[in-house]
């Protein structure tokens, strides 16, 4: 058991697997050591007559009951986990999730948006509750000092979304993944579970809380290009990440490729708004065409034009 375990679910995860490992071991000490005897003392050698063998009723019980017994306990122990991760605690502090290539977006109560370079910000020894929803493929929310694995899937009418939830018992840093192959770029699918006391938490809300609202007044093309996971493949400074960066785009000629074929076009609020919502059409040459269609309204789109021509002046 471990002394210190870092959510409520290590103690229950690793009993089970150390005890499907060793009992695993075990058989397979005592198979590997039963063939190596039988090789040698009925070999040719040791015996030149060969000689029938026939059945022993105790040790057919014995070797199917004891099977039955231990994969019994398996499941045993495994759904005693499983039951626990999957009912949540009365009064959980709820988060919603959301999952794209490749990024997260973490929703608190009041609206308050994390993207994946901010990470998931929780109270320790709080209960939290974490609807899970994808806006393209299948991904995986890990998080594995916390033993927390569940698929995000999107959600199909009338179907509920899919959910998971835990409680951290050390206030610390954990890395967050993405556990599913989810395209290209999986593997930069990276975030941060961030562990506080309950009076930081409080304090680290209430500060998000003010800084959110004074970037959606100043810039709300801004808080929606954070909001809608945007930086996670686009820089606002210029630096070369999985799309283009924003910095200097509006106005700039760029060579992009549509239909196989390349053609240079001039950045202007018709091919931004085009990009955002058919953004497989005409794609930036030497840049991946992975970016999905992202769900925002006419004003939405216009906010976000309007915050990339700041970022040209």
């Amino acid at each position: 058991m471990n002394n210190n375990p870092a959510s409520v679910f290590v103690d229950d995860v690793d009993f089970a697997f150390w005890f499907i490992a060793i009992v695993s071991l075990v058989f397979l000490i005592f198979i590997t050591g039963f063939i190596i005897f039988s090789i040698i003392k009925y070999n040719k050698k040791n015996n030149p007559v060969p000689s029938n063998l026939h059945g022993h009723t105790g040790l057919e019980i014995v070797w199917t009951i004891v099977p039955t017994i231990l994969v019994m306990l398996f499941f045993y122990f495994g759904l005693q986990g499983f039951l626990k991760m999957r009912n949540v605690p009365q009064k959980a502090l709820e988060i919603k999730v959301d999952a794209g290539m490749w990024w997260w977006k973490f929703t608190y109560a009041n609206g308050l948006e994390q993207n994946s370079a901010q990470g998931l910000t929780v109270p320790v020894d709080t209960p939290i509750f974490l609807p899970l929803h994808s806006v393209d493929v299948i991904h995986s929310f890990y998080v594995p000092a916390f033993r927390v694995k569940m698929d995000v899937v999107p959600k199909a009418a009338g179907q509920e979304l899919n959910y998971t939830w835990f409680e951290s018992s050390l206030v610390g840093d954990y890395d967050l993944f993405c556990a599913e192959y989810c395209g290209l770029n999986h593997a930069q699918m990276l975030s941060k579970v961030h562990v506080l006391s309950k009076t930081d938490y409080e304090a680290w809300y209430q500060s998000a809380l003010v800084v959110q609202e004074q970037s959606q007044a100043e810039s709300p093309g801004k808080a929606l290009l954070s909001s809608k996971g945007c930086i996670a493949c686009h820089s606002s400074d210029g630096s070369k990440l999985i799309g283009p960066s924003f910095k200097g785009l509006f106005g700039k000629r760029e060579l992009v490729v549509t239909g196989g074929e390349e053609h240079e076009i001039v950045v202007d609020e018709a091919y931004l708004k085009q990009s955002i919502m058919e953004p497989a059409k005409d794609i930036v040459k030497d840049f991946p065409p992975i970016m999905p269609p992202l769900p925002l309204t006419a004003d939405e789109v216009m906010q976000i034009i309007e915050h990339i021509k700041e970022l040209s002046e």
